[in-house]
């Protein structure tokens, strides 16, 4: 699977991925507001495992892309369908995103995530996506209202990041159906 945006590539990973992604994955200060990381090299061969695990899974619930630019993985980006907390059914999907430090100010998140809202709706027909973002992330919370989604809850002590609770801001935002978002 391949998706373009004018500036970017999103692709299934593949095992040449390990170093650009341990470039980003083992950096502290883009983990700090992540529940992983950040990584060793053996963590993010294992999580490259677990996206090629994704790619066959039947039926799949998650699509975890890389996120390219001129060749090189600068980031990722993924789509969780299967229900959780925050995902209550059929036809919605939780979103997130990660990219390396050089990377960030560039557009780049939204570009990447608005371009897998549009695959999400046309292809697996999801109406309401979601996402969430620690409070103090004010770069992550930019990233969310450009791509047109509104904070919708508060959540106390929801995730667990280097053994402390932490809140999560909860946005949401209803795609269009069977059209790009």
């Amino acid at each position: 699977m391949e998706i373009s945006t004018r500036r970017l590539l999103l692709h299934e990973y593949d095992p040449g991925d390990l170093d650009a992604v341990q470039a980003f994955a083992s950096d502290p200060v883009v983990c700090a507001f992540a529940e992983c990381g950040p990584n060793t090299p053996q963590e993010t061969a294992a999580f490259l495992d677990e996206y090629a695990a994704e790619q066959r899974a039947v039926p799949r619930e998650t699509w975890t892309l890389a996120v390219a630019m001129d060749g090189s993985v600068i980031g990722s980006v993924a789509l969780m369908t299967g229900t959780s907390d925050l995902v209550r059914g059929p036809g919605e999907a939780e979103i997130g995103y990660v990219l390396r430090r050089d990377a960030w100010g560039n557009g780049y998140a939204a570009e990447a995530a608005e371009a897998l809202l549009a695959w999400a709706g046309s292809h697996l027909g999801i109406t309401r996506v979601v996402a969430t973002c620690r409070p103090e992330n004010t770069g992550s919370v930019r990233v969310l209202e450009k791509i047109g989604m509104q904070q919708v809850d508060y959540l106390r002590e929801h995730k667990r990041i280097d053994g402390q609770a932490q809140d999560s801001l909860v946005f949401a935002r209803l795609l269009p159906v069977g059209e790009p978002a």
